[in-house]
């Protein structure tokens, strides 16, 4: 690497002076805006987009017209899941040039949470660090699985909330893309005795694909006689419980999580990933006398478990394949967000952005 790549680069000029950038305006109301391409300061990167994942979150934006309930004084910019190459680097920029590959941790940034969004040809990250925001990532990982970093960063952090470790008995609620990543990062940790509930059908047939031993529709059968056949049951003060170590909520289904914690064994693990919208009911006594505890993961500050999945992605031991349902150019947007919103439909749907490379 020479020294100018090492200390900052001049801007481009092929660069467009302006570029289609996707944003909330809001309820239902996304549209492609027409924007300045960003400049950099000094400390900052500019990253050509090669590949964005629609997120959950980006829907409930879309939906809502706001995020977390706060009316909008300007537009949102929408994309926190992708990978590109580095296009310009600022000049008190240190180890990170021109042409890295690269996937992009949004936190610090709040990167599609009220910062830029990368649902647009380029995109700034401010203030980028080498293994913090920018994540170098080798020739041979497509961009399009690079940008998975972010969603299974997000189940590797509620894993780490849970302290799973090998050994473990495992129930995820929620087959979507989170519940999908949540196997992958289970399978990855060397955790064979996953069960994983969902209302979906094909869901379901993807979780058995990423190897999930155990599979449960609770519309046609019950989730707790599932879960005791597949991990064991007993009885504490004349009560019963199910053998799972650790409950992963990534569906949100007041139902099956409260299901699950009246059946909670002894000093067993509940970690909540999934967004509730409603204030839910808990069985105070049973939490006491039974010492499990619930917590909260957000994922918010994961540099090591981003900078893990995309280590794992890269080593290729781990399938994630079946996790991808749809690749969707950027000029076909609103299409791919009517595909990620049908769950009988789609998994992970990648927006691609073919210029890149």
């Amino acid at each position: 690497m020479s020294d100018s790549q090492v200390m900052g680069a001049s801007p481009s000029p092929a660069l467009p002076a302006t570029m289609p950038l996707a944003r909330v305006h809001g309820a239902g109301d996304m549209r492609i805006d027409q924007v300045e391409v960003p400049a950099i300061g000094p400390y900052d990167v500019l990253v050509r987009v090669g590949a964005a994942g629609v997120c959950g979150s980006d829907l409930g934006y879309v939906a809502a017209g706001n995020m977390g309930g706060a009316p909008l004084t300007e537009p949102l910019p929408l994309g926190h899941e992708f990978a590109g190459i580095v296009e310009q680097v600022g000049a008190e920029v240190r180890d990170i040039a021109p042409g890295q590959r690269c996937a992009v941790n949004p936190d610090s940034g709040l990167i599609g949470g009220g910062g830029p969004g990368a649902f647009a040809p380029f995109i700034l990250v401010e203030n980028a660090r080498l293994g913090l925001e920018i994540c170098p990532i080798p020739d041979s990982l497509l961009l399009e699985k690079a940008a998975l970093a972010e969603p299974l960063s997000v189940a590797m952090h509620g894993l780490n909330i849970g302290r799973v470790e090998p050994g473990d008995k495992v129930v995820v609620l929620g087959a979507g893309p989170i519940g999908l990543c949540t196997v992958i990062c289970l399978r990855h940790r060397g955790i064979s005795d996953i069960l994983i509930a969902d209302l979906c059908d094909a869901r379901l047939e993807r979780a058995r694909q990423l190897e999930a031993s155990v599979t449960v529709n609770p519309s046609c059968e019950s989730l707790g006689h599932a879960v005791g056949q597949a991990h064991g049951t007993g009885e504490r003060y004349g009560l019963p419980f199910v053998g799972s170590d650790v409950i992963i909520d990534a569906a949100g289904s007041q139902e099956a999580l409260g299901e699950l914690l009246e059946l909670a064994k002894y000093q067993s693990r509940v970690v909540i990933v999934a967004l509730h919208k409603k204030p839910m009911p808990i069985n105070l006594w049973k939490m006491m006398a039974n010492e499990f505890s619930i917590s909260g993961s957000i994922a918010s500050d994961r540099a090591e478990e981003f900078n893990e999945c995309v280590k794992m992605l890269a080593d290729g031991k781990v399938n994630v394949d079946p996790l991808i349902s749809h690749r969707i150019d950027f000029n076909q947007l609103d299409e791919a967000f009517r595909t990620a919103a049908d769950p009988e439909a789609s998994a992970k749907v990648i927006v691609t952005f073919p210029q890149v490379a």
